[in-house]
């Protein structure tokens, strides 16, 4: 599974995840653990470019990470390995 963070503030770690109603695009916040979906108002908080269109959630895995991708590309984040 792919996972991302901006490498000016490794506060926090992009990823998608499985959910109930198929995969989202979420955020690790690193210093608590704590998960939270990628919202328009969490982005707009911790100060991330969203694209347009963007989906929240995905029916694949393939299409949120696509979205994620599109996401790292956007805000210069780095792949974790």
């Amino acid at each position: 599974m792919k996972r991302y963070k901006d490498p000016k503030n490794d506060r926090y770690q992009f990823l998608v995840r499985e959910t109930l109603n198929g995969y989202s695009i979420e955020v690790l916040i690193v210093p608590t653990g704590d998960i939270v979906g990628l919202t328009l108002s969490n982005a707009a908080s911790i100060h991330v470019t969203i694209p347009k269109p963007y989906r929240l959630q995905s029916c694949t895995e393939e299409a949120a990470e696509k979205q994620l991708d599109e996401l790292a590309a956007l805000n210069g984040w780095a792949a974790i390995e």
